[in-house]
């Protein structure tokens, strides 16, 4: 360990010397621009399709052998978005994929998502901007139900390696038309709440019980500093995006975005704009359902979606402009030794063109798997990398992080358990937010604290199968210090060590849990999902007696019973604040444990227009919006004017020239309820 801290001391000097650049010596400055009362920024957004041009080999751990399809249930995409300030900028692009390497083999080399920052940060360069590689953060959505680019569990045949361009250069394109939509803006952020949607109801899975999590949703809001107008978003969904499945028993259902492209295209719909929609912390965060059709990505979007609209409703302008990035090398993650992985070592050479399958393959011998094509070159892979070498190995990859005014946003170059981000955050003081970017920069598995968890906890989990080696947590959480460091953050004497918070009073209970499509609405119907879990002190024991799950809705309406894994609607008629409990008893202990949410109905919005003569113009007519109930905070108004244009914001004009009268607004609250009006030009 002190060698790796030393080989880190190293290069994190070569770091502060960049200042806020890569860890080449030649990389720019970071750089700090005057501010405003609310900063302004140039923000752009774009959306480039990945949808396969031939039938690919799907990525998901559930479709092994499965045959190679093209069909999509709905667009495959990247999307990024751009911030810039003077010649400074910096960038995300987030790839509809469950995990995409840094760097490959053979002839894919130059097409993982090292070589797309190098080539999206040189876009950017052709554009002005003085910046580099590490401006560039790219990141996959992790949905399961996408064509493989890393092997594992898929084979990477021709089509799927042709498939690795194809996504290489639509992270290129998306950054560089991003950049060419730049609209002046303000930022607005805000951290959402999606604790429900973070399952923590099972013992021996891979949502164990009782460990602390990270239910953040920190969300980029580019809005237009005249009229409020939506220009582009960017929101960060601390869970899997794993309900979805592209085989449905033997129904072929298509490849998805999952819940990233639902919310994506609600909150399109909604505020105009792009959205770009990535993955935060994702290790040990997996949502809830059994259901593998996209109507279980639909109830859980639509979660989702209020989340993001409540946040809203509580953002605030940025008031300072810095725009600064950073990268660090871990260079040293032990995998080719006892401690380490060595069997994913082996998928690696086993992907070899001079190995012993002559390149890709799924053969019978690899236990169940396909081969992986990472690299095996340097700084990738260092030691005994070759087909035929063997003894120490160590990987090597690149944590990223960018500085938004105040804001960090770092890399997980896989999974990280919420433990590793939490180091990040306690290391670091004057930061308004620290926002973990989920499998960005590379697909390194699960990244955590083996030695924090019991054989109970996690006996059935994957966690181990697939954790590259147990040093990789500390050494990310180190990597995230560094770079706040070079960012210019105040940070700690001393970095934080990575360890998992547990409440020791959770295995002899019961697991419970549940989840409703909102938190907030209008009166109406809204539906429940709820799941049971045997407590983790009867491992491998025989299943203790679980009761029915028992809900009381906090509006005085009886209660009523449901299965495990049961959905059942409630209807809410009244406005008000409404806490609702489900509570399930173990009957061979006696033991209950309870989970309880408070739901919110507004009453009704309703909305009024009026118009006036625009002053200095006797064409056009002054419209103004007024509203009353609903969550009290409008964030979108989008107009329809007579002449056909569509204005947005609480306040428009429209030309009094073209005929028509009738102008129609639909307005969009906190809460996501909506609502339309129609007014009359004078």
């Amino acid at each position: 360990m002190k060698k790796i801290l030393a080989g880190m001391a190293a290069i994190l000097a070569v770091v502060l010397a960049a200042c806020g650049g890569s860890s080449d010596p030649a990389a720019p400055a970071a750089s700090v621009t005057p501010t405003n009362p609310n900063a302004l920024f140039q923000v752009g957004a774009a959306s480039v399709s990945i949808a396969p041009q031939t039938p690919v080999f799907a990525g998901g751990s559930s479709d092994k052998a499965k045959p190679a399809i093209q069909l999509s249930n709905d667009p495959l995409e990247v999307r990024a978005f751009v911030v810039a300030k003077g010649d400074k900028a910096v960038a995300f692009a987030v790839v509809d994929s469950t995990g995409w390497f840094a760097e490959y083999q053979g002839a894919e080399a130059g097409y993982g998502q090292f070589g797309a920052r190098v080539d999206a940060a040189q876009k950017l360069v052709d554009r002005g901007f003085k910046v580099d590689r590490s401006a560039v953060l790219v990141s996959t959505t992790h949905s399961h139900a996408t064509p493989t680019v890393v092997g594992i569990w898929g084979l990477m045949g021709p089509e799927n390696r042709a498939y690795v361009k194809l996504v290489h250069d639509a992270v290129v394109k998306a950054v560089d038309q991003a950049a060419a939509n730049l609209k002046t803006s303000e930022l607005w952020v805000a951290n959402g709440d999606i604790a429900a949607m973070v399952w923590q109801n099972g013992q021996g899975t891979n949502h164990p019980d009782g460990f602390g999590v990270d239910s953040r949703l920190p969300i980029l809001w580019a809005r237009d500093p005249a009229t409020g107008a939506t220009n582009a978003l960017h929101v960060s969904v601390p869970t899997h995006p794993d309900q979805f499945r592209p085989f449905n028993g033997t129904v072929v259902q298509g490849y998805s975005a999952d819940t990233p492209g639902y919310v994506r295209k609600q909150l399109d719909s909604a505020f105009g704009g792009t959205a770009v929609v990535g993955s935060g912390t994702l290790g040990r965060q997996e949502p809830p359902g059994q259901n593998p059709d996209y109507a279980e990505v639909a109830y859980q979007g639509e979660y989702l979606v209020n989340a993001v609209h409540l946040a809203m409703a509580k953002a605030q302008p940025l008031k300072a402009d810095t725009l600064a990035s950073a990268e660090m090398l871990i260079p040293n993650i032990t995998v080719g030794s006892s401690a380490g992985n060595q069997g994913l070592l082996s998928l690696m050479k086993y992907n070899a063109s001079n190995g012993p399958f002559g390149g890709p393959n799924c053969n019978a011998a690899l236990g169940g798997n396909c081969s992986i094509p990472r690299a095996l070159a340097a700084p990738w892979c260092v030691g005994n990398c070759s087909v035929s070498g063997s003894g120490a190995t160590t990987m090597g990859t690149y944590v990223t992080a960018l500085r938004i005014g105040p804001l960090m946003y770092v890399s997980n170059p896989g999974e990280s358990f919420p433990e590793v981000n939490d180091a990040i955050r306690n290391a670091v003081l004057d930061a308004q937010s620290v926002n973990a970017v989920g499998t960005a920069g590379d697909f390194l598995g699960y990244n955590w604290a083996a030695g924090d968890y019991s054989t109970a906890q996690i006996g059935s989990a994957d966690f181990l199968k697939y954790n590259v080696g147990p040093d990789l947590g500390q050494l990310i959480a180190d990597a995230g210090y560094a770079t706040a460091s070079a960012l210019g953050f105040k940070v700690k004497s001393a970095k934080e060590l990575v360890k998992a918070q547990f409440d020791s009073s959770v295995p002899d209970l019961p697991g419970l849990q549940y989840y409703s499509t909102k938190l907030a609405s209008m009166a109406g119907s809204i539906s429940f999902y709820a799941s049971t879990g045997q407590p983790q002190s009867n491992w491998q024991k025989p299943a203790h007696a679980l009761s029915q799950i028992v809900w009381d809705f906090g509006d005085g309406s009886a209660s009523v019973a449901s299965d495990s894994a049961q959905r059942l609607s409630h209807a809410f008629t009244t406005p008000g604040a409404f806490k609702v409990t489900a509570r399930v008893t173990d009957n061979t202990t006696g033991k209950s444990r309870a989970w309880s949410q408070t739901l919110t109905i507004h009453a009704p919005l309703l909305l009024n227009v009026s118009s006036a003569v625009e002053k200095g113009d006797i064409n056009r007519t002054r419209l103004t919006l007024n509203a009353t109930g609903g969550q009290g905070t409008l964030l979108a108004v989008r107009w329809s004017c007579p002449d056909g244009t569509k204005p947005e914001g609480l306040s428009v004009t429209c030309s009094s020239l073209s005929g028509g009268r009738v102008v129609s607004v639909t307005a969009w609250d906190g809460a996501g309820n909506s609502a339309t009006a129609q007014g009359q030009l004078q």
